[in-house]
């Protein structure tokens, strides 16, 4: 929409299967047919860093992760399906490899930086496995199973999801054998009905970090930041997302869920100092219930020995 015509100095040399720009756009990542991971320098096409990445002739693909590793799903050499992570300042080996199965459909990864979570769709599968990347190693969560196979899948950005049912992301599977195109939601189970701030923590806002006169010049910039209410407070009054739109939320409707939250945040302290209060007074009383129990064995005991020396009747 800017007009601006700049020729991509991008020359990967081979077909690229996949790409993936880091968090400030710095850099590229490409996977492609040769089975070579490469970094390019996203400004002037020249290659930074290049090594050899799955073994294996299929389709490979990446996503470059905000802590600087490189995430990739593709094949080992026996043909099993596996995620790996790499080191971008060292290609020629690979931090992990964790296998998943032995199917055979391509890969699909969706990255989400805010949680650091990865969820890994399958060609032709009826699943959708999620991982989590932490301290460098990746660890399978748990999965979403169905009986129809996917085509592909899309996600849902952050924007569009309900923070109501703690749902932390939104797949849409194309189902090829129904011809349809099925909603998943994927949600946190808790009894809680409050608002989860672990789960919607800040995220990409609407504002471009950069414009594409900035980054043509050469510059680089992490996403602009903003809270999670703030960006859906934007999404449900904005008529239609445009690159020169601002954030566009209503600031009295943020401050009055930002005060909503804190409302509920005051009344849950309120309620855990009176729970608190009364577990106290109950482990009082009963410290004291056992104390009289005590009284009254001795009692009983000593009436007893009186009983047994004639001093008293029964």
């Amino acid at each position: 929409s800017s007009g601006i015509n700049a020729e991509w100095p991008l020359r990967p040399g081979n077909q690229i299967t996949d790409m993936s720009f880091t968090a400030d756009g710095s850099q590229i990542g490409t996977t492609c047919k040769d089975k070579k991971l490469r970094v390019f320098d996203s400004h002037t096409g020249e290659i930074v860093v290049e090594g050899t990445g799955h073994d294996n002739m299929k389709v490979s693909r990446l996503r470059m992760l905000k802590d600087g590793n490189i995430l990739t799903a593709g094949f080992s050499s026996m043909s099993s399906r596996c995620l790996r992570l790499y080191d971008p300042r060292n290609l020629t080996t690979k931090l992990e490899e964790l296998p998943i199965d032995s199917a055979t459909g391509s890969l699909f990864p969706y990255y989400d930086p805010d949680l650091n979570l990865v969820y890994i769709a399958g060609k032709g599968d009826a699943n959708i496995k999620f991982f989590e990347l932490d301290g460098g190693s990746v660890y399978y969560l748990n999965q979403y199973n169905s009986g129809d196979a996917q085509r592909g899948i899309g996600m849902m950005p952050k924007r569009g999801l309900d923070s109501n049912i703690n749902e932390v992301a939104r797949a849409y599977k194309l189902n090829v054998a129904k011809k349809l195109v099925n909603v998943i939601p994927l949600k946190v189970s808790r009894q809680s009905k409050s608002f989860a701030e672990d789960l919607y923590v800040d995220t990409a806002g609407y504002t471009p970090a950069l414009t594409a006169e900035q980054f043509i010049a050469g510059e680089n910039s992490l996403p602009k930041i903003v809270s999670f209410l703030e960006l859906r407070a934007a999404n449900s009054t904005s008529k239609g997302f445009t690159a020169s739109n601002s954030n566009g939320g209503d600031p009295k409707e943020v401050e009055t869920l930002k005060a909503e939250i804190a409302a509920l945040k005051a009344a849950v302290s309120e309620k855990a100092a009176t729970i608190e209060a009364k577990s106290s007074r109950i482990e009082e009383l009963e410290a004291e219930n056992k104390d009289l129990s005590e009284e009254l064995d001795k009692v009983k005991d000593e009436i007893a020995e009186l009983q047994k020396n004639g001093v008293v009747s029964d």
